[in-house]
């Protein structure tokens, strides 16, 4: 009997998936959980997203609320939408009452009439500072307030409001108040008390004044020889007597000058065009003892002999004679003295040097103020400090000015500047 190799049933092989088919099904299987992590991951970020906007918006309410300053967020019509604990305070109504109320209405009235000005000086900037008005609390007085105010911008870029700083200056305009009244008190007492000593020296110099016109009037009557010829040394003594007059006389014009300045009292003037060399040919005659007395070498020189000045030419022939005075009280024997006259542009200089021992550098303004003398060691100074001081308060009085330059150990220069004509 021959088998024949008939299966009983039959078997299939199963055939081999193509590679890309194997990674659709793959992905397809793992995208639900890729989807599902997706979002997982959103929501976290989510919520950290939202922690830190929650964080943000508690420090923020925090800032507001323990600020030392009142604090409002208003509508543009100036209602208040949030006001913190300082606010409060201030207005005497807890702070969340506030909301609601118009903001203005705690204004005094002129800072209501200038409330809607200040809202529109903002619509060009997003601040202003510095707005002081008085607030009128729910209880107490009135209060000193600076307010600053900055706009808030909506999502859409328009006006979402205003965010208002309003800081209590009532301790501060009180401190203001007590100084001014110190300052207002000591001004008073200052006014007093240069008044008291202007009369006085207008007093003290008239009670001198009369008895050296007497002592005057009897040395005429010597020196003219009514009551007999006098000897060489005589005369001498009467000149001598006549130079001390002359310079207590000029002392007592000073101070009475200088008590009618502080006083307040204008100064008498006559501006004219004046030839400057009609006043200063005649300062050597007037300070020639002085110079001779001291052996100083003396020099006068104007370049233009037809200069003219806008001047009152008593003024200034005191003027001069102040700064040549004071040069040779300076100056050691044997020294050099110089007056010279000169254009400038627009102005006329007259220089007065010296060759004696000079100023230091931070003295030079010191000795424009009143009563102050410098004192060279070794030096015996006199006068009253005041020469300087009357020169240069004429000689801005004629629309000029007077100033100094100096170099210790080798003179001094002051400078007369009056207005050409």
């Amino acid at each position: 009997m021959s088998l024949s190799c008939v299966p009983s049933r039959s078997t299939q092989v199963p055939k081999m998936m193509d590679p890309q088919q194997q990674g659709t099904v793959a992905d397809t299987r793992e995208a639900p959980r890729k989807g599902r992590d997706a979002n997982a991951l959103q929501y976290k970020e989510l919520l950290a997203s939202r922690d830190a906007i929650d964080r943000e918006r508690q420090k923020y309410f925090e800032l507001f609320e323990s600020a030392p300053d009142a604090c409002f967020l208003t509508d543009s019509h100036g209602i208040i939408r949030e006001a913190n604990v300082a606010a409060g305070q201030l207005l005497s109504v807890p702070a969340q009452f506030l909301a609601g109320k118009t903001l203005s209405a705690y204004f005094d009235e002129s800072a209501r009439k200038t409330y809607r000005d200040q809202l529109d000086q903002l619509r060009g900037s997003e601040r202003s500072d510095d707005w002081e008005i008085q607030l009128r609390p729910r209880i107490g007085p009135p209060t000193d307030v600076s307010v600053s105010i900055t706009r808030v911008t909506a999502r859409d870029k328009s006006l979402g409001g205003y965010r208002w700083v309003v800081r209590d200056i009532s301790k501060r305009r009180q401190a203001e108040n007590v100084l001014l009244t110190r300052e207002r008190k000591a001004r008073e007492d200052a006014e007093v008390s240069n008044r008291i000593k202007s009369d006085f020296l207008a007093l003290l110099s008239h009670e001198f004044r009369t008895p050296l016109q007497a002592i005057f009037g009897y040395t005429e009557l010597l020196e003219r020889e009514i009551h007999g010829p006098l000897s060489d040394p005589q005369r001498r003594y009467i000149q001598r007597i006549q130079q001390s007059q002359q310079l207590l006389l000029g002392l007592i014009t000073t101070i009475l000058d200088f008590a009618k300045l502080e006083s307040g009292q204008s100064i008498d003037l006559v501006l004219r065009p004046t030839l400057i060399r009609e006043v200063l040919v005649q300062m050597e005659g007037l300070v020639g003892a002085q110079l001779e007395e001291k052996e100083l070498t003396y020099t006068y020189h104007c370049g233009d002999l037809s200069i003219v000045a806008n001047a009152d030419a008593a003024k200034l022939q005191q003027i001069v004679l102040n700064l040549l005075a004071n040069a040779i009280k300076f100056t050691d024997r044997g020294g050099r003295i110089t007056l010279l006259c000169e254009l400038e542009p627009e102005v006329v200089a007259i220089r007065v040097s010296d060759t004696g021992k000079g100023i230091p550098a931070d003295k030079l303004e010191a000795i424009f103020e009143p009563f102050v003398q410098l004192k060279p060691k070794g030096a015996v100074t006199n006068g009253t400090g005041l020469g300087l001081p009357i020169s240069r308060r004429l000689a801005t009085a004629m629309g000029g000015s007077l100033s100094a330059a100096s170099e210790p150990g080798k003179g001094s220069t002051f400078t007369l500047r009056l207005q050409r004509t």
